[in-house]
């Protein structure tokens, strides 16, 4: 097993680990862990289940592939035997680490027929039936697609909301309007890759209906019979309110055979699913982990 052996860097991570959490001005020492969310938690999970990934490319690779970002991983399996496989090893490796799966959110899937799916780093993951083969050749293809979870959409809804207060009314509609663009720009940017647009639709209708609100709060008893008519989307969008439907970019067909592709994939991803902001510019059948 590999060893961190540089003294800065173990002297940095205990620094880390004894700073305590201050929250609300007031400062609380932990006894043992990190705290949840902390920035030094990625860190110290590479770290330590940089063995996972080695003892996994060794010895598991014909298993199935294992996607990885800190403690949070799938492995892709073609069988049900090989699940329970991987489930075993895995319990072993873990045994060499003092670590145990959690019972609670270790899950074990069939995605074969659209029948399951699952959340992972603030993605749905889902098979569906193609409809344009269904059409031209009535066969039933399924295609693994994946658009924001219900905990990424409820997410960026609270931040939209935080940032429309109704005393937000008296405010420049364009001043709002930035406040809120870096959110959804952000957000945006992360699931853009996706099969998203479903999901756009509905966020830009919620943002477009808050800002919409405050139009109507901000004119009170002076509001005129049909005037809130004209403030549609496009009147927003010309106040320089971003627009997420239309943003998917698709990769293209970048997925190596099966043959090429690595063992384990480490992900990089952020915590916060692209909330805090973006650019101005714009295997097969079962999972467990």
């Amino acid at each position: 097993m590999l060893r961190v052996s540089d003294r800065r860097v173990l002297g940095l991570i205990r620094g880390w680990l004894e700073a305590g959490v201050m929250e609300d001005g007031r400062q609380t020492k932990l006894l043992s862990g990190t705290p949840q969310g902390g920035v030094i938690s990625p860190l110290l999970s590479n770290i330590y289940l940089a063995f996972l990934d080695e003892r996994w490319t060794k010895q598991c690779a014909e298993i199935g592939t294992l996607v990885r970002y800190c403690d949070d991983f799938v492995i892709m399996c073609n069988t049900r035997r090989d699940v329970e496989e991987a489930e075993r090893r895995v319990k072993l490796i873990f045994q060499r680490l003092r670590l145990e799966l959690h019972p609670d959110k270790t899950r074990k899937l069939d995605l074969s027929g659209g029948k399951q799916g699952f959340d992972f780093l603030g993605c749905h993951l889902h098979k569906r039936m193609s409809g344009k083969i269904w059409e031209n050749e009535r066969k039933r293809v399924y295609f693994l697609q994946r658009w924001p979870s219900t905990a990424s959409m409820t997410r960026v809804k609270q931040r939209v909301k935080e940032l429309t207060p109704r005393a937000a009314c008296h405010r420049d509609l364009r001043e709002t309007i930035t406040k809120i663009n870096p959110v959804i720009r952000g957000w945006g940017n992360y699931f853009a890759t996706g099969n998203a647009a479903d999901k756009f639709n509905q966020i830009d209708s919620y943002v477009w209906k808050r800002l919409r609100g405050l139009v109507r709060k901000r004119k009170g008893r002076q509001l005129r019979n049909g005037e809130m008519s004209r403030w549609t989307r496009h009147a927003f969008h010309k106040l320089g309110l971003h627009k997420l439907l239309g943003t998917i970019r698709y990769p293209g067909n970048a997925q190596l055979p099966r043959s090429e592709r690595p063992p384990v994939s480490r992900v990089r991803e952020i915590r916060t699913h692209g909330l805090n902001g973006g650019l101005t510019h714009s295997r097969r059948k079962t999972e467990e982990g």
